[in-house]
């Protein structure tokens, strides 16, 4: 009897917390980013970025106005990358997996206006230096794609599917002492919500 209460509790929760689904896209801009590359003892493995970095992706919410799960994809572009101690080339490229808990302004569901938080984790894979030095190449120096296990928390403030905040991502891998750095500001629209609430959005017009 106690199991079938746990699960009855359980299938109430999951009911509540997946009311409504909503599909949209992700985009913004970093302020910081670094990539610290495997170590390979030849150059110098770190390259940073200030400027010029783009966001964009798809997005997927499930929940209601004060809490929700999504998942998202990026592409994280660093068209000004380099590395400052010894100059290998320019350009970085970051592909992101994030999931994500996300409450209240930051859910994607909240038919109001408020501030929010999200936390989440996921995978990153990492690129720097896309136009490469000839010279290091031939050193032996290799800049492949490389793998970090990523944490994230946005703080900001949402309304009607639309949201605005800044976010802070970390990532690391033991195995190769590759690490990662995006602090940013981003915005994501859950197109699904603003279309079927478009009437409220946007205050019908008097006659």
């Amino acid at each position: 009897m106690k199991k079938f209460f746990h699960v009855i509790l359980i299938m109430f929760l999951c009911s509540k917390l997946f009311s409504q689904i909503g599909f949209g896209t992700v985009g913004g801009i970093d302020l910081y980013q670094r990539y610290v590359n495997p170590e390979d003892e030849i150059a110098y493995p770190a390259s940073g970025n200030a400027m010029l970095n783009l966001i964009y992706g798809p997005k997927v919410w499930l929940g209601n106005k004060y809490i929700s799960l999504s998942v998202e994809a990026q592409i994280n572009l660093g068209l000004t990358s380099f590395a400052v101690k010894d100059f290998k080339g320019m350009g970085a490229v970051a592909f992101p997996l994030i999931a994500k808990i996300n409450y209240k302004g930051l859910s994607g569901f909240l038919p109001g206006f408020a501030k929010g938080v999200s936390i989440g984790g996921g995978l990153q894979y990492s690129k720097t230096e896309l136009i490469f030095s000839k010279i290091y190449r031939d050193k032996g120096v290799k800049r492949s794609f490389f793998k970090t296990y990523v944490m994230e928390i946005d703080y900001g403030i949402g309304s009607f599917g639309s949201a605005g905040y800044f976010y802070l991502r970390y990532g690391m891998n033991k195995n190769s002492e590759a690490s990662t750095l995006n602090i940013g500001i981003l915005y994501n629209i859950n197109r699904t919500y603003v279309k079927k609430h478009k009437d409220y959005i946007k205050p019908k017009k008097k006659k």
